[in-house]
């Protein structure tokens, strides 16, 4: 049920001895502290970087749409939008010692071969985040703030809110950024064997149709460019992960993340029945 010792550790001297709750607890601890540690050291990067950032939003629509002004309405805005992109960029900054301690606490659950997995996959998770936040920010970005800030009658004067665009940049460059992850999650559900290379294949028409559903999620603009300027990355990366499946092993049925989903299901299944029941009643 527990993780096992890690060698090394003069207060745990048998590899194989099971953590107890406590010790599972204080070592949540000590990792929480460095992230945190991590986090505060990355915001004073981000106090550094915050206003330049703020400018390149500016600069953005600005150029796409001179006569649209960003405001702040209340007196507090400047200062809790400065904040909060010093605080994203923290995170960022931090983000490698996050994953770090991330799976040096959930190693001891997994397998040899599923530690293997996944220290192979961070990169490449990494950098597909990344590139789907540069995507957004650098591509899709400008070409709604175009659409949007542009619409309409030109005598209607364009003045959104500080808080209301940083709002839309960060969900944007999330929501890419993990879309962007596809091609590592194909990866990953076919060499567990979840949907093997064989089944992704054969549901190539249906991914097409379900990227365009989720780029039509990702871009708040109603116009049909910008969810196609998400889509055609969106598919490309899809094809992508089908070479990539290709080269997957499968491991066994026991995979533990493979009984964990199989031990959701039910759970999720009866759920679903409670609430089917609730309504009725």
């Amino acid at each position: 049920m527990f993780g096992r010792r890690r060698s090394g550790d003069a207060a745990q001297p048998h590899e194989d001895e099971p953590l107890t709750l406590q010790e599972h607890l204080a070592e949540l601890r000590a990792r929480l502290i460095k992230v945190a540690v991590a986090v505060a050291v990355g915001i004073l990067g981000g106090l550094l970087l915050s206003s330049g950032i703020q400018r390149y939003f500016l600069a953005i629509i600005g150029r796409v749409a001179p006569q649209a002004e960003v405001q702040a309405t209340s007196p507090q805005e400047k200062v809790t939008v400065y904040f909060t992109i010093a605080f994203y960029v923290a995170v960022a900054l931090a983000m490698p010692v996050i994953l770090y301690h991330l799976l040096r606490f959930l190693a001891p659950g997994l397998t040899v071969s599923e530690r293997r997995l996944v220290y192979t996959l961070l990169p490449g998770a990494i950098v597909c985040f990344a590139g789907g936040v540069g995507f957004a920010v650098l591509v899709a970005l400008p070409q709604m703030f175009r659409f949007m800030l542009n619409f309409g009658p030109a005598e209607i004067v364009t003045r959104p809110r500080a808080a209301e665009v940083l709002s839309f940049c960060a969900d944007l460059a999330l929501w890419t950024g993990l879309a962007f992850e596809l091609p590592v999650v194909m990866f990953l559900l076919a060499s567990l064997n979840v949907i093997p290379h064989r089944l992704q294949a054969q549901g190539r028409k249906y991914a097409a149709v379900g990227l365009m559903i989720v780029a039509a999620v990702i871009t708040p603009s109603p116009d049909a460019s910008s969810m196609l300027i998400v889509w055609a990355p969106l598919y490309l990366l899809f094809e992508v992960g089908l070479v990539l499946a290709r080269f997957a092993r499968p491991r066994g049925q026991d995979s533990t993340l493979v009984l964990l989903v199989a031990a959701l299901v039910p759970l999720l299944r009866g759920a679903g029945r409670a609430r089917v029941r609730r309504a009725v009643a």
